[in-house]
């Protein structure tokens, strides 16, 4: 008897336990410079018993990230030997990664670090960019109303560099000429006085960093009008007179036409006002001189002003101005008095003495008194004299 033929399927269930992946960030941009090292925290969440790996995109040749190091069984922290760049690798107890010597060429891409605990798992995903120290170049040292061109480029492996040229941190007008791995920013200018000693600086911004390179211009060109400081019509005795000049070459400037030859200088000469000019009206020249390719420029500028006497202070300063008394008269208006009555004592005991030859002399009581009273009266003459300062002060 034949039985028909079923067909029979078996269905079965696999449980398998699922994994919560947490990433902190999608991606952080890092950048470094080419033959440098740099460090990447793994600032994670760990368990008590740390599962921590760090993995990398960059030299893995499938599509599965090439493992640079796990903590399991791993008391030493090495690297596993099995990466390519194993020998430029390092992490530390705080699972740390070292990337040192790092190429342009095989060290840029995507590096993660993650921490498993129970069935999370979280990572930090890093983007590393490298590249090469910014340059600035052009030719810098012009004539006025030459033309120049003055680059800033920065060779990269990654994600590209944002440039621009700064004067006193205002943007300058310039253009982009990127090529292949190759950021490139160029200015163009027509050179002037107004450029001379000017500071030019390339700003390059990448993943957070910051760098710069600069080029001083270094323009010639002949000597512009002097101007004198200050301009007033009057002037006082002591004031002072400037004549100023620019140029490059920086110009020696004279002062005449009827001053010393000393009055000279460079870039500036100077003199003050004489008691002696007081009601004059005083002209003086200025001429400025220097030399371009061999050929002299010569600018002149003249300024006329009166001299007048220096102004008295006024009455409200006079008012307030404590006056200067001299201690001195009183004293000697004070010993005048002693030396006098002393010489009145004198003449009377002389009268005595005449009138009563016989008589015994008395004891010079009269003397005494009057040494005491002039020592007495000096030591007075000094404290009225004081008292007259302290008076005066109070004034």
């Amino acid at each position: 008897m034949d039985y028909p033929m079923r067909s029979v399927f078996l269905a079965f269930t696999i449980a398998i336990p699922s994994l919560l992946i947490e990433a902190n960030e999608s991606q952080i941009e890092r950048f470094a410079i080419h033959g440098k090292t740099i460090r990447l925290r793994c600032d994670l969440r760990v368990s008590e018993d740390p599962e921590v790996e760090w993995v990398d995109l960059v030299h893995s040749s499938t599509q599965d990230p090439a493992k640079i190091f796990h903590s399991r069984n791993n008391p030493r922290f090495g690297v596993l030997d099995a990466h390519p760049n194993s020998e430029n690798f390092h992490v530390s107890h705080d699972f740390t990664l070292t990337i040192s010597n790092l190429n342009m060429d095989t060290d840029v891409g995507e590096y993660s670090c993650r921490s498993r605990i129970g069935d999370t798992l979280l990572e930090r995903h890093y983007y590393l960019t490298i590249g090469e120290h910014p340059k600035c170049s052009g030719r810098t040292n012009l004539r006025s109303g030459e033309q120049t061109s003055l680059s800033c480029e920065m060779g990269f492996s990654g994600k590209g560099p944002d440039l621009e040229w700064l004067e006193d941190d205002e943007t300058v007008d310039s253009t982009d000429e990127y090529d292949i791995r190759l950021a490139k920013k160029v200015v163009r200018l027509d050179a002037t006085h107004r450029h001379d000693g000017v500071d030019l600086q390339c700003r390059i911004s990448i993943a957070g960093v910051v760098l710069k390179c600069n080029l001083t211009l270094n323009v010639t060109y002949g000597v512009h009008h002097p101007k004198f400081h200050p301009v007033k019509e009057t002037l006082e005795p002591g004031d002072e007179v400037k004549c100023t000049a620019k140029g490059n070459p920086t110009p020696r400037v004279t002062l005449g036409p009827d001053f010393p030859r000393s009055l000279e200088g460079v870039g500036w000469a100077a003199l003050i006002v004489e008691e002696s000019w007081v009601g004059q009206q005083i002209l003086i020249e200025c001429v400025a001189v220097n030399v371009v390719d061999d050929f002299e420029h010569v600018k002149s500028q003249n300024f006329s002003f009166g001299v007048v006497a220096q102004r008295k202070l006024d009455h409200h300063h006079h008012h307030h101005q404590q006056p200067q008394h001299s201690t001195e008269p009183i004293v000697n208006a004070m010993d005048e008095h002693v030396r006098h009555s002393a010489a009145e004592d004198q003449q009377m005991e002389e009268k005595i003495h005449k009138e009563n030859p016989d008589a015994k002399p008395k004891p010079n009581v009269k003397s005494v008194k009057s040494n005491n009273s002039k020592g007495n009266l000096t030591t007075f003459s000094a404290l009225v004299a004081f008292l007259g300062v302290i008076a005066a002060l109070l004034v």
